[in-house]
């Protein structure tokens, strides 16, 4: 696609990471305001944390397949901004670990009464969700070749992936208010594999 005027098409870069986490903080600090430090405004913190940061983990991980069968000005926005959208949903996932951690500290032993599976499987994500937040910068991914930086951002994606779906799908089966979520994840991972069938088939074709 040609390029562009940036200026006409909405957030760009950083400044796009700057609103979503500046206007994301503004909520959070505005929650415990008007609902004080307590156990219920900890969890709602917890609650929006999580349904912002998969709903960003979503359009960063289905950018180039959405580009890649709807070819629009905002997919290409989406592709050009998949790395700010990324380091956006890292940023507010690491806050949601401050919010889990406030409320194992301040009010409930959250990490104590989850199961080891559990908590194995979530700190990988947040050890996927590190690294891969560190190799967005050129510091550190020129440390990795493209091969490397490829599989940990692909092997992570689908573990951070996995551990979403496996929480939402549990979660929507008495709440149905995470429905949506569940369904944004599914077409997320539906969009991604299609993508990669429909290549491997006009490969092996021509």
């Amino acid at each position: 696609m040609e390029a562009v005027n940036q200026q006409n098409k909405g957030l760009w870069g950083w400044r796009f990471v700057q609103v979503v986490v500046g206007l994301s903080l503004l909520y959070f600090a505005q929650l415990y305001y008007f609902g004080g430090f307590d156990e219920t405004t900890t969890r709602q913190a917890i609650r929006m944390s999580a349904r912002i940061a998969v709903v960003l983990f979503s359009f960063a991980f289905m950018a180039s397949s959405l580009q890649y069968f709807f070819k629009n000005v905002f997919t290409w926005w989406l592709r050009m901004n998949r790395k700010y959208i990324g380091i956006s949903f890292a940023i507010i996932h690491l806050i949601h670990l401050c919010f889990l951690l406030i409320l194992q500290t301040n009010f409930h032993p959250v990490f104590n009464k989850a199961k080891t599976i559990s908590l194995i499987g979530g700190g990988m994500a947040y050890i996927f969700l590190v690294l891969m937040l560190l190799t967005s910068f050129s510091a550190f991914s020129k440390y990795l070749s493209k091969k490397q930086w490829t599989i940990l951002h692909t092997v992570g994606g689908y573990w951070i992936w996995y551990i979403f779906i496996r929480s939402y799908v549990k979660r929507a089966t008495t709440e149905s208010e995470y429905i949506p979520l569940v369904v944004l994840l599914v077409v997320v991972i539906g969009l991604r594999l299609v993508r990669v069938v429909n290549n491997k088939y006009w490969n092996n074709k021509f």
